[in-house]
């Protein structure tokens, strides 16, 4: 299929269908010479070459600032792809399963369950695991541009390394096309994920995306415009709306889908305590989690951006929030 550009590897080894049968043959056939000897086409050699030089890159993750990163399409994406970070993006995932009730979707699916899915940067993959898992007769196809997956899913579930931003060439479309926190991955959500989801989806399939607004509100207005939060978060957004991978969009997304061509459009806005200062217990919790989510991603979401965008060292990076 031509779906998916580039596939992970299997590294299972297929058993042979004559395994215990008690003989053996041996058979070389002819060549087009008259010769025995099959002679290897060196076009052939090069492609295979091209093709195992191309699965070895997209492992070979190149190193910054002691953190590892993607190496396919390297530096289209300004947070790394380390244990650190699939330790966070675990813990993450956590806390949107916690605010939504441990619901993995919105869309009327169990009435109607999807037969294909498509999770766009699908991160360590959970998400797309656990669908996999509430939906066995589907198959879900999932994307990243870095293969940190785990190496045992579901036999209904496909990761492939791929960039999202670009065309899409799926030869079948999809029910239900999901994104979740995607903040950065894109230079525009309404033209590189929303107008390529509207055109992929089967007619009348789904496109739901679960994305954080990461802009900091105090309701009692206790927090200080010159306070080290307000400024950090300051800092971090102009740093990747500078570099083009915007953080907000997730406030517009309602208008995106409509503009896009998309109907009857559902909007939930959930707050997200970032310590654990709220009086309801769930809450709470959350706060707690995002508290740590904060602490352990702080420097990962720092050093790219600032970095990149105003030249800081990884020192001075550190010591500004601190």
């Amino acid at each position: 299929m031509g779906d998916h550009p580039h596939p992970l590897p299997n590294n299972g080894q297929p058993s042979s269908q004559l395994e215990g049968y008690p003989f053996t043959f041996h058979y070389s056939p002819p060549s087009s010479s008259g010769e025995s000897c099959i002679e290897p086409d060196p076009q052939a050699e090069s492609i295979m070459d091209s093709s195992m030089s191309l699965t070895e890159s997209i492992y070979n993750f190149p190193r910054l600032f002691g953190r590892t990163y993607h190496a396919y399409r390297e530096g289209s994406y300004a947070f790394p792809n380390d244990k650190q970070e699939i330790e966070r993006l675990a813990l993450q995932d956590a806390v949107f399963m916690k605010i939504m009730n441990n619901r993995l979707y919105y869309a009327p699916l169990n009435n109607h369950p999807p037969k294909r899915v498509l999770d766009i940067a699908t991160g360590v993959g959970d998400w797309a695991i656990a669908m996999g898992d509430r939906f066995p007769n589907a198959k879900v196809v999932a994307t990243d541009l870095s293969p940190i997956q785990p190496e045992t899913v579901p036999a209904n579930v496909e990761f492939y390394v791929e960039d999202s931003s670009e065309s899409w060439d799926y030869s079948e479309t999809f029910d239900y096309i999901h994104t979740k926190t995607t903040g950065a991955c894109w230079e525009s959500f309404e033209t590189q994920i929303a107008q390529q989801a509207f055109a992929t989806l089967t007619p009348g399939g789904w496109l739901e995306s679960q994305e954080l607004y990461p802009v900091p509100h105090c309701d009692d207005d206790t927090l200080k415009p010159d306070s080290a939060l307000e400024l950090w978060f300051r800092d971090f957004l102009n740093a990747a709306a500078e570099a083009r991978r915007p953080l907000t969009e997730a406030c517009n997304l309602r208008s995106i889908y409509e503009r896009v061509g998309f109907v009857d459009v559902h909007e939930r806005v959930y707050k997200i305590p970032l310590n654990g200062w709220a009086k309801d217990a769930k809450l709470k919790e959350v706060g707690n989690m995002m508290e740590l989510n904060m602490q352990m991603g702080l420097s990962a979401f720092s050093l790219g951006f600032f970095n990149r965008i105003y030249g800081l060292t990884p020192e001075q990076i550190e010591a500004s929030y601190h």
